[in-house]
């Protein structure tokens, strides 16, 4: 029996262990059981929970029983017994990302408080602690993360059947942090354009054309490319956001052309000479896969950017990093309105158009006197 990385552990709820059996033998998951709960497992310091041919089918076994397991209790009485809920039954329901940052926050967590310590008996100034010792050792950034996670998991608690009252809201607050405003001047665009392969010298047009997210641009599929333009379908609805409205960019517009046309034709060219395989995504790697995966990742295509923007920093004039999502605020801060933004975007209203992306400084006549 061989034991996996510790990496690939790290997805699991906490105790979990990922084993395989030989060259090709089956792959395990066994759980690795707390010395104050092992009367709740038979006494024993560890415990198969699921095995399969393939990953996947050991993953769907452990995930199984785990669901009884957590189903068998009405309420969590231990702050391990209600981490482990919440990952199994909250986290799944979240946005891919939302999921990674979540269990980022509650390994975190989990590495810091007393997880046999009863939940009714939290404190709120174990939390007080905890943000001082995170906003030093890391960022306020990252405990303004954990600080929503926890939050919500308590939240989760009372609803669980947790006799309480909330241990944090209205206590101990998050950090107030100032909302990014790096603005990418035209100049900064063209150094880095001028550094950029050929997957993002097709990539780079349409991005600052349309406005629109990297992963709804790299999820774009060739039946998405109309006789009249490029159609968006709606986003999804997620908590707290109603998703937007499905939208389609014309190629003309009063009978001129809006450009966008030409920018996909060069797509389309570099496309047929890049892949070997067909897709039915507009962009793709040579083998015909999509570049944003079912997780929302795009971990290569993250890569080549930072790479032309070292490049763009050591052979131009460009002196200040920034990032790609930067972009995106360039685009609604460089059209004429916050409204007109907002619509591109897809907001539902100007508001956090206005906070978050539109950071272009205001041209403001002085007073003639």
């Amino acid at each position: 029996m061989v034991n996996r990385t510790v990496k690939e552990n790290k997805k699991y709820p906490p105790g979990w262990r990922l084993r395989k059996r030989g060259a090709k033998g089956k792959f395990v998951l066994w759980y690795q059981v707390n010395k104050s709960a092992r009367h709740l497992w038979g006494d024993k310091s560890e415990v198969k929970i699921g095995s399969g041919d393939t990953l996947q089918q050991a993953e769907k076994a452990a995930y199984t029983f785990w669901a009884s397991r957590m189903a068998s209790s009405n309420k969590p009485y231990i702050l391990r017994e209600l981490f482990n809920r919440y990952i199994l039954q909250t986290i799944p329901k979240k946005a891919p990302g939302t999921q990674r940052s979540n269990l980022r926050s509650i390994k975190r967590l989990t590495s810091v408080f007393d997880l046999d310590q009863p939940v009714v008996e939290f404190r709120a100034a174990k939390l007080r602690e905890y943000k001082e010792h995170i906003s030093v050792t890391i960022s306020e950034k990252a405990y303004n993360l954990d600080h929503e996670v926890l939050s919500h998991i308590f939240s989760k608690a009372i609803e669980w059947g947790c006799e309480m009252t909330h241990p944090i809201i209205g206590i101990v607050k998050k950090f107030s942090l100032d909302d990014r405003e790096r603005y990418v001047e035209d100049w900064e665009y063209d150094c880095l354009y001028s550094c950029a392969n050929k997957l993002y010298k097709t990539y780079l047009p349409l991005r600052m054309a349309t406005g629109k997210d990297k992963s709804v641009l790299l999820r774009i599929k060739l039946n998405d490319i109309r006789s009249d333009g490029l159609f968006f379908p709606k986003r999804h609805k997620t908590k707290g956001h109603k998703g937007g409205k499905a939208q389609i960019m014309p190629f003309q517009f009063q009978g001129e052309s809006t450009g966008l046309k030409e920018i996909i034709d060069d797509i389309l060219a570099w496309r047929k000479k890049w892949l070997k395989v067909d897709s039915i995504f507009l962009f793709a790697t040579s083998g015909g896969q999509p570049l944003v995966n079912q997780k929302g990742e795009t971990s290569s295509f993250d890569t080549q950017f930072a790479l032309i923007r070292k490049k763009a920093l050591a052979t131009t004039n460009l002196t200040e990093s920034f990032q790609e999502r930067d972009l995106r605020a360039k685009v609604a801060s460089d059209v004429d309105t916050a409204e007109e933004a907002a619509q591109l975007l897809q907001h539902h209203s100007t508001a956090t158009t206005k906070k978050v992306y539109r950071r272009k400084p205001e041209t403001v006549l002085p007073i003639k006197r």
